[in-house]
């Protein structure tokens, strides 16, 4: 943990949500929809910077109110809430997404491709052979997928908002060497929603760090009067960059150390202690 003074007043929020907003049954409690409700009665600006996607994270920012735009798929796409409009996107380029795609098929790893038409959220894969067991899970919950040869599923497309992966924790170990080559953004999650590992690629600036700096930008707050709340690798770079960041108690030990708080778990209202003690100062 890094060892700092809390100096400057939290204006602005920004909270992971799996293993951070959510408990491990998926549900915000009580206390932390009163703690959120009493920030923002309090002037502090609340919003959520998650890998999600718009379409399954916003059903939890009608919850608590939340107005303001949302950093979605670690940082590259943010849209305002609830018109859906989209505000900013960092998108991969095409031809390092297909690269991506053909290391990912070498690995026998099965390439999901997210792009924004519109306000519209779109999901490509290639042919079904590839589809294994931890992507099943996310099949259930997006269904619909536009199926196109694994050769040709980026080459010559619009730039996509990123790659994604779903498999073992052993395979994706496998191939992140090689996606490392890249010049891009990428990172990793041992254990993530759909009960096995992921693997996110995303243009090479991109991640939520970046997200909540665009949109404190935005609003005219400086980022030394942000605070941000994360659980995982991939809230690392935001926790780092916000003037105050905060870990999860069972947040892995690096993202910890790259914290200037320490928070309990999600078992124990760590989003809510965090907000109360930093932010609320009560």
């Amino acid at each position: 943990m890094i060892t700092s003074t809390q100096t400057d007043v939290v204006k602005m929020i920004a909270i992971d949500i799996d293993g951070t907003l959510l408990t491990p049954q998926k549900q915000i409690t009580s206390r932390t929809q009163a703690t959120i409700r009493a920030a923002q009665e309090a002037g502090i600006v609340v919003t959520l910077a998650t890998a999600r996607r718009y379409e399954n994270s916003k059903q939890f920012a009608d919850l608590l109110g939340i107005e303001i735009p949302l950093i979605t798929c670690d940082g590259a796409l943010i849209l305002d809430h609830p018109e859906a409009i989209v505000r900013h996107t960092q998108l991969l380029p095409a031809e390092l997404a297909q690269q991506t795609v053909d290391i990912l098929v070498a690995h026998r790893l099965q390439p999901i491709v997210h792009h924004i038409a519109g306000s519209v959220e779109e999901t490509w894969s290639g042919h079904a052979e590839f589809d294994n067991l931890g992507l099943e899970g996310y099949l259930r919950e997006f269904p619909r997928v536009k199926r196109r040869p694994h050769e040709s599923l980026c080459a010559g497309q619009p730039d996509p908002i990123r790659v994604v992966s779903f498999a073992s924790h052993e395979a994706i170990v496998r191939v992140a060497p090689d996606i490392a080559q890249l010049p891009c953004s990428w990172n990793t999650i041992e254990r993530g929603n759909y009960g096995c590992a992921e693997l996110t690629v995303m243009q090479h600036s991109c991640s939520k760090a970046t997200g909540i700096a665009l949109l404190a930008q935005h609003l005219g707050i400086p980022m030394t009067q942000v605070m941000a709340i994360g659980d995982n690798h991939n809230d690392r770079e935001m926790i780092e960059a916000a003037g105050w960041g905060v870990a999860m108690g069972q947040a892995p030990e690096a993202v910890k150390a790259s914290a200037n708080a320490v928070t309990a778990t999600n078992l124990e209202d760590g989003v809510a202690v965090a907000i109360e003690r930093y932010a609320l100062l009560r």
